[in-house]
């Protein structure tokens, strides 16, 4: 009976050192602006510094997928909360008005990207990641994401 007990709280010990050090290995620290480049640059991107002031750092990186160039835009939210993926789909058809609701119904299969018209009129798509936990591997899998994506709706916005 005593041997049971002492067994019983041997292995309980075992499974929370065991819990303890696999929770301790991935971080729910925001990411800072120099982290987030760190992390492109691990990843192996050429990263492009699209503004340099501190606090409000922009970086761009460039994946190709399907013969499409496409730069994705990195930065984070001016409250830190988001990092957003943006790339810049440039000027919307001619035909906007007649395409909004086409994009707009291609959003609900896209998301959490979504297409977005900027105040100065460029057609963007845009991702935000919530700026907590952020690993490597799950920043690369979002670029590949808004890539596809890209790439999958190019017959909307492509001339």
């Amino acid at each position: 009976m005593r041997y049971q007990f002492y067994r019983f709280a041997a292995l309980s010990l075992f499974f929370l050192a065991l819990m303890a050090s696999v929770n301790g290995q991935q971080s729910c620290d925001q990411v800072t602006r120099p982290q987030l480049r760190e992390k492109l640059v691990q990843l192996g991107y050429d990263v492009k510094d699209l503004v340099k002031d501190e606090g409000k750092e922009k970086f761009s990186v460039t994946l190709t997928k399907e013969g499409l160039d496409i730069p994705v835009a990195v930065e984070i939210s001016g409250n830190t909360k988001y990092i957003w993926l943006t790339v810049n789909l440039g000027n919307p058809p001619s035909q906007l008005e007649a395409m909004n609701n086409t994009l707009l119904k291609k959003n609900a299969d896209i998301q959490p990207s979504f297409f977005y018209v900027t105040e100065g009129g460029k057609l963007m798509m845009g991702l935000p990641l919530n700026n907590w936990g952020i690993t490597n591997a799950f920043l690369r899998d979002r670029m590949e994401s808004i890539a596809g994506n890209v790439v999958s709706t190019r017959s909307l916005w492509q001339r």
